[in-house]
């Protein structure tokens, strides 16, 4: 078992067990039954370990500020039109685009009440495009790879853009502006638009990290 097949399985047994978890455990069940008669929900999906107080934060994976590990591939664990704001902050590229992206948006759809807003940020493929057809490796390590100098990290800048796009296998590849806005007009949204950080009409106001700042593309969009 390679590595990228090791890490997949990981992964699906630990998200097998959450999902049990949903359905067996008393704790999780009661947290369920609480999130379900909440409204006017601002939620942070896939936040690790980065949630914040007064929010619903959910991730797979146990972390100090988590409300709830949940498996939001298959279902976010919040009743229908419940949300006023749901941020999705590098968490997209995660979802295979066949079968696991069209079930997350519909969720989105669901959990959002009239009018709400789905703030999805990913990495801009754009950026790194253009800095790898750019002249040496000046504007590469100007945005980063994830915490990492491109020109001492890696030999080429391809090895570079296939690191970001790729992660080992945990991403499905990358989106530019063109790709993200079809996506979500395509799953129903209105008002699809393009932000730039921390702007925009989130409610209550965007809290994208400061860390992203530099190689992410952020949309917003309405139910």
């Amino acid at each position: 078992m390679n590595r990228q097949v090791f890490t997949l399985v990981r992964l699906e047994l630990n998200a097998f067990w959450v999902r049990v978890l949903h359905c067996i455990h008393p704790r999780y069940r009661s947290v369920i039954q609480q999130l379900s008669r909440q409204r006017n929900i601002r939620t942070n999906i896939g936040c690790g370990s980065f949630g914040l107080p007064r929010w619903v934060n959910l991730d797979l994976f146990n972390h100090a500020e988590i409300t709830l590990r949940s498996d939001c591939r298959h279902r976010i664990p919040l009743a229908d039109g419940s949300c006023e704001g749901i941020h999705v902050e590098h968490f997209f590229e995660h979802l295979c685009p066949v079968d696991e992206r069209p079930v997350f948006l519909r969720e989105c759809w669901r959990c959002l009440e009239p009018g709400g807003i789905l703030r999805i940020i990913v990495l801009d493929a754009e950026l790194y495009i253009r800095a790898y057809i750019s002249p040496g490796w000046d504007l590469l390590n100007s945005i980063s790879c994830g915490g990492k100098l491109p020109e001492r990290a890696f030999s080429t800048k391809l090895e570079a853009l296939n690191h970001v796009f790729l992660q080992g296998g945990e991403h499905y590849g990358a989106y530019d502006a063109e790709t993200l806005s079809l996506v979500l007009t395509r799953a129903g949204f209105c008002d699809v638009a393009r932000k730039s950080w921390r702007e925009g009409d989130f409610p209550g106001g965007a809290i994208d990290r400061e860390q992203h700042k530099p190689y992410s593309l952020y949309f917003e969009a309405r139910r």
